[in-house]
């Protein structure tokens, strides 16, 4: 077998394993339980599970999508995060050679996209994930040579939507953004340096109200609601640390006539 086909397989079986702790972590984090002890568990009979029976993707499809014990359906998301994590470490292998950025890589969007379930589910994005990944951020960016446009992106990210936050709270008298957002917003500017926090900023604002408007309308539940914001931050965020060069280059070719 060719070694890029091998190698790339390999990392997405091993995003496959690693997706099934990412359930764990997007289950018990926000509950305030720890990802060790106790080991996998049904969250409705709270029976322990075979490791037969925790098997990514393989066990959720023989047992039925049901657990053995007691018959609770065994929600979707679980391998659906098992399916993305894989498919999100396969496809990172495939375009990038083993090396430091590819560990940084899969570390970012991996914390991200358990983030963005997290939000999606609790309208939390924990500190225990967001706080570690701005050290972890600044890490790669002391190896990377560029750890005071980390550090300026880290402190940046917080400052700007803690002041959006508060000018927000003197007009209206209502919290319009979680602390959560700012320490995500932080954690982005410590992967990528404070240059990529206007267009984090713009794409997670314009699409954020444009996707969450809709959503609400058609839910029928009023402007007002709560969203969650920040997978529209993570979106942009893993966006930019892709295809940046590109993004600029566009803009200088199309709106800077360079």
């Amino acid at each position: 077998m060719d070694f890029h086909i091998f190698y790339t397989l390999s990392l997405a079986i091993f995003g496959l394993l690693f997706g099934s702790f990412a359930n764990v972590c997007v289950h018990r984090i926000p509950l305030g339980e720890s990802v060790v002890t106790p080991g996998s568990h049904c969250p409705s009979c709270n029976t322990a599970i075979a490791w037969y029976d925790n098997i990514p993707l393989l066990s959720w499809l023989m047992l039925g999508r049901k657990c053995r014990h007691c018959a609770s359906p065994i929600a979707f998301r679980y391998p659906l995060l098992e399916l993305t994590m894989s498919g999100i470490w396969g496809i990172i292998a495939w375009h990038y050679p083993p090396s430091l950025f590819l560990v940084q890589s899969i570390i970012f969007v991996s914390m991200l996209w358990v983030l963005t379930l997290i939000d999606l589910e609790t309208f939390l994005l924990p500190n225990v994930i967001t706080l570690p990944g701005i050290v972890i951020g600044l890490l790669f960016a002391w190896f990377g040579g560029y750890l005071i446009e980390a550090s300026i992106g880290a402190l940046a990210g917080y400052a700007v939507f803690w002041l959006v936050a508060r000018l927000f709270f003197l007009a209206t008298g209502r919290e319009g953004m979680g602390q959560g957002d700012f320490k995500l917003l932080a954690m982005l500017g410590a992967f990528m340096g404070w240059q990529a926090l206007p267009f984090i900023i713009l794409l997670s604002s314009v699409t954020g109200t444009i996707i969450g408007s809709i959503s609400l309308l058609m839910a029928k539940k009023g402007l007002q609601a709560e969203i969650p914001y920040g997978p529209y931050l993570a979106a942009a965020g893993v966006i930019w640390y892709f295809w940046s060069e590109y993004i600029l280059a566009w803009y200088q070719a199309t709106i800077m006539g360079v």
